[in-house]
C-alpha cells in the first residue's frame, strides 16, 4: 500500500539540516485528522508517510544531512513567510 500511494507523491521540497520547516494547514479542523504512519525510524533517520484531509498526501525522509518532503501536490513558500503552502490549484493527472 505505502508504495502506490508514494507513487503520487512527485514534487520534492529540500530542507537543509537544522532548517526551519512549518506547513500552513488551515484547510482542516485538527491535527488529529492527520493519519500518520512511521516506517522505519531511529537515532539517525526517519521515514514517515502522512495522509492528510483532502487527499493530500506527504512522505519524510529525514535524516542527518537534511529533510526530503515528497507531496501529491506541490509546496510554496511566499516571500517574506516562513511557512509552506499547498498549492490546491495544480492538476495531479
Amino acid at each position: 500500500m505505502v508504495q502506490s500511494i508514494l507513487t503520487i507523491c512527485q514534487y520534492d521540497t529540500v530542507i537543509s539540516p537544522g532548517a526551519y520547516f512549518h506547513l500552513k494547514t488551515d484547510w482542516f479542523e485538527s491535527d488529529q485528522e492527520i493519519q500518520t504512519v512511521i516506517i522505519d525510524q531511529s537515532h539517525v533517520f526517519t521515514k514517515m508517510l502522512s495522509i492528510y484531509p483532502k487527499n493530500f498526501v506527504m512522505y519524510l525522509e529525514q535524516d542527518a544531512n537534511g529533510s526530503l518532503y515528497r507531496t501529491n501536490y506541490p509546496l510554496l513558500r511566499q516571500e517574506g513567510h516562513d511557512y509552506f503552502e499547498v498549492d490546491w490549484g495544480k492538476d495531479l493527472h
